[in-house]
């Protein structure tokens, strides 16, 4: 069996980040088995899926792919310490600050 993680080595990383397989799963309309096999490496993943991962998880395909590092040289350090944070909590955590921050965002438009 041909081991293809080196093909992408930050896929399973980039997913665990916001997603589980079977948010993934849901989300794309393909199996956990699948996505469970592009991760190891036992199957290549398709470039659509790649996209849709990169997409979902807002980072560039490249990054993924271990091509470059994540491009964060256009956030200042207050942005960029936000999204290290972030990346460290739980996914309950994740979904309760992004409501938080949609509250925030309304209740400030709302003012104008």
């Amino acid at each position: 069996m041909d081991n293809n993680s080196y093909l992408y080595p930050n896929l399973a990383t980039v997913r665990k980040s916001l997603y589980t397989q079977n948010q993934i799963s849901e989300l794309l309309g393909i199996t956990q088995q699948e996505i469970s096999r592009y991760e190891t490496g036992e199957t290549k993943a398709p470039i659509n899926y790649i996209i849709d991962i990169a997409e979902l998880c807002h980072v560039s395909v490249d990054y993924i792919l271990g091509r470059k590092p994540e491009t964060t040289d256009m956030l200042s350090d207050e942005e960029s310490e936000l999204i290290s944070t972030y990346r460290e909590l739980s996914p309950t955590n994740k979904i309760r600050v992004s409501e938080r921050a949609k509250t925030l965002y309304e209740e400030q438009n709302d003012k104008k």
